[in-house]
């Protein structure tokens, strides 16, 4: 899946949207993918310490905070990974470093062959679009609330329109598209429909 994904999209489009020029270790495009959909992350989203107020002050800071994101994949679990960083942490001198948990989830994964997914597909196909399949999402949600015990039913994410910016200051959707390419909110809400339809259809 990852080789037709990287096969299909395009590496300079990717580059051009993330604002980057090559990716970590200069890996091919290929080898990214690959390392993006396999590998954990440890994200530092922010950093505090000392005084940060207006003017000088000679002073040593008495505290200082990380907070940071950690991405699990597959066969990891949210506890052994908090386990992990604090060994980490305590082997290299900063056992006394409070980590502080407010919050996170196991990792979630659904097989492509899953009747969920093959309806997205169907979907998809019926309005003209050959669907890139990604194993995982390079981010986080708690689909393990429906992907692991007790339940262990299929999850994944779906819809046609168009949006981008994630996170970001510009993170925008179409509500009225000019594009007949490009679906706007009510094209968008019409394929749930489709969609649930679909579901039904092939139970």
């Amino acid at each position: 899946m990852i080789a037709e994904a990287s096969r299909r999209r395009s590496e300079a489009q990717s580059k051009k949207s993330l604002s980057v020029q090559h990716w970590i270790d200069d890996l091919p495009w290929l080898q990214a993918n690959e390392r993006l959909e396999s590998q954990p992350t440890v994200n530092i989203e922010g950093l505090v310490g000392g005084y940060t107020g207006p003017g000088g002050k000679t002073i040593l800071p008495h505290r200082a905070v990380a907070k940071i994101d950690m991405r699990l994949v597959p066969d990891m679990k949210m506890a052994d990974a908090v386990a992990a960083l604090k060994a980490h942490l305590a082997k290299r001198g900063f056992g006394d470093i409070e980590v502080n948990v407010t919050g996170g989830y196991d990792p979630t994964s659904t097989p492509a062959s899953a009747p969920l997914i093959q309806a997205q597909v169907a979907v998809l196909r019926r309005s003209g679009i050959d669907p890139v399949l990604w194993p995982r999402n390079a981010g986080s949600y708690p689909g393990y609330v429906f992907t692991g015990d007790p339940l262990k039913l299929p999850a994944g994410h779906f819809g046609l329109g168009h949006g981008s910016g994630a996170h970001a200051p510009d993170e925008y959707y179409v509500i009225e598209s000019t594009n007949p390419k490009v679906l706007g909110i009510d094209g968008a809400v019409r394929s749930y429909v489709e969609y649930l339809y679909e579901v039904a259809r092939t139970r």
